[in-house]
Order: C-alpha cells, then sequence, then structure tokens
C-alpha cells in the first residue's frame, strides 16, 4: 500500500516540527511508501517557514488566502500521488500511530473503502470542545440515516478515487464520510487516541454547533435536490399546476351558477399567480439540472488559490 498523508494547518509553527519528526519516526520503519503534504491555509505566523524546513517525503503547499479546512483537504488530495490517503490535524492531538492500525485494517480488509476514527476518551476542554461535539454527532445521527460516532474527527484513512467529482467547500470536511457513505462506500469505524494540544489555540468552539447546522442543511438540499433537480422542482410545479387549475375549475363553477361572491376576481388572479410561479419552479429545476450537468464535467479549481509549492 502507499499512503498520502494531508495535513492542513493554520498558525501551527509551533507544531510542525516535532509532528513531522515524530510521523517520520512512525512512518519510515514500515515496508509502504508514503509522503506527506503539509496545507499551510494562509497562515500569518512562520507556518510556512517551518514546513519549508521539512525534507522530503514531506511536500507543502501554501494558499493565497484563508480558503478553510475543507478547501486545504481537498487541495492537498489533489496533489497526492498516491491512491490511499490519510487526514490528520495539524495540532498534534492525532496519535500518528494510529495510522498504522488503520493501514493494517485496510490491507486485511481489502474490500472496505475508508476507515474513520473516533475519539472515546477526549483530551479537550469538557465545556468548549467536548461537549459542542456531541452535539453536533447527535445532530447528524438525528438529521441523517448514518451512525457515525464522530464526524469531528479527522483521523481517517480512505480510497482517493472515492473523492471522484465530490465537490466540498466551506466547513463540509465535518460531513466529508456522509457524503462518501451515500455514494456507497463501505466504512468501518475504529476507536483512536486523542492527545493534549501542546501548543497553538484551537479553530474551534461552541460555534460549530451553528455552522454544522448549516452543514446539515446543505447536505439535506444537495441529497434530495441536486441528484435531480428536475424532478424535485417538478414535483413542486405539479402541485401548483394543479391547485392552480382548481382554483380556475371553482371560478368557472361560480360563474356557471349565476352564485355572486366577492372571491370571483381574487381566484382568477390567485390561480395565475400559482400558474406563473410553477412554471417558474420548472425553469428553475432545467437550470439547476443543466448547472449540475456541467459542473460534473468541470475541473475543481481550487488549484488557482494555491500561491507556493515546497518539494511538489
Amino acid at each position: 500500500m502507499k499512503v498520502s498523508l494531508v495535513i492542513p494547518v493554520y498558525n501551527e509553527a509551533d507544531n510542525i516540527s516535532w509532528l513531522s519528526t515524530e510521523i517520520s519516526t512512525i512512518m519510515s520503519g514500515q515496508d509502504f511508501e508514503w509522503e506527506c503534504i503539509w496545507i499551510d491555509d494562509a497562515s500569518f505566523d512562520s507556518t510556512w517557514e517551518e514546513i519549508k524546513k521539512l525534507n522530503s517525503p514531506n511536500k507543502g503547499v501554501r494558499l493565497k488566502s484563508n480558503c478553510g479546512q475543507t478547501t486545504a483537504t481537498k487541495i492537498g488530495i489533489n496533489v497526492a500521488k498516491f491512491d490511499h490517503i490519510v487526514t490528520l490535524d495539524g495540532d498534534g492531538q492525532n496519535d500518528p500511530k494510529d495510522i498504522l492500525d488503520m493501514i493494517k485494517i485496510m490491507i486485511t480488509n481489502p474490500e472496505l473503502d475508508m476507515v474513520q476514527g473516533y475519539r472515546l476518551s477526549r483530551s479537550d476542554n469538557k465545556y468548549f470542545r467536548t461537549f459542542p461535539s456531541k452535539i453536533a454527532n447527535k445532530i447528524v445521527r438525528i438529521s441523517t440515516n448514518h451512525n457515525f460516532r464522530d464526524l469531528g474527527c479527522s483521523l481517517r484513512l480512505f480510497k482517493k478515487d472515492l473523492m471522484g467529482d465530490l465537490m466540498l467547500t466551506g466547513e463540509m470536511h465535518r460531513l466529508f464520510s456522509l457524503y462518501l457513505a451515500d455514494n456507497g462506500a463501505k466504512i468501518v469505524q475504529v476507536e483512536v487516541s486523542h492527545r493534549p494540544r501542546i501548543s497553538g489555540k484551537s479553530k474551534y468552539g461552541l460555534g460549530r454547533i451553528l455552522k454544522l447546522s448549516i452543514d446539515i442543511l446543505l447536505y439535506k438540499v444537495i441529497k434530495v435536490v441536486f441528484i435531480s433537480p428536475i424532478y424535485t422542482f417538478g414535483k413542486f410545479a405539479m402541485v401548483g399546476y394543479s391547485f392552480a387549475l382548481s382554483l380556475i375549475v371553482i371560478a368557472f363553477l361560480l360563474k356557471i351558477f349565476d352564485i355572486k361572491t366577492y372571491i370571483d376576481g381574487t381566484l382568477i388572479s390567485t390561480s395565475m399567480i400559482i400558474f406563473a410561479t410553477s412554471t417558474l419552479f420548472i425553469g428553475l429545476g432545467i437550470l439547476a439540472e443543466m448547472l449540475t450537468r456541467v459542473s460534473s464535467k468541470v475541473s475543481n479549481p481550487s488549484d488557482n488559490s494555491v500561491l507556493e509549492k515546497h518539494n511538489v
């Protein structure tokens, strides 16, 4: 097996050197090829300078602006030259030793597409990190048909070809495993270690609950609407057309039986508005269908975000 490690970092200058040394010590003693790709998400400390000090098989990519962990990870995956990807955080809280266990599981079970880690025992602030994470995972389990224990855990091993045309933006890395599972990926969850942060500051807190709620909403929209947008919008349009037709029939019957009522004109006006709105839904469905088909053929433009590379 050949493995590419992808590590997005943002203002983690104090963690680059020792974490890189630890990874090299663990990975170099194995009988497989590997590389480690560090993605500097436009840090304003000396993170990039620390990355440039690293020797092969370490590589570095510096982004022009802060794009977020999702985009940084996707760019790292694009740069990776091997067929299996390991993602982990750059704060040192993921233990690289767990990577070896994940690789063994993948080798033993070649039918698997992903090994997803989960942190049973966390070394974080109980109220500002652990508690929000538990709520976030509970929201995911309630909102979806998947029973992932810890989607906030970045330590995972998966086959690179799973990415395909999967478009991930914003903070959607939290739901990465969900999207793969929806695409038929075979995933197993394993317990991994979680260590205290030695230096630097956490980038997450209570705000992640709000962000996750937005991501879940987007996930639902993508899953329901954009798999086949013309049919989704078409259903709304058909309901509207039926309702508009019903109003016209009622108005016609009132006219036939010479029933005087103050809603005669209102019925016709309302039916016309509903008819026009339904037609708009049809147009939106056609437009969304065209955009979906075109976007699947357009290459990911994320490489335009790269400012500088090291050993790549």
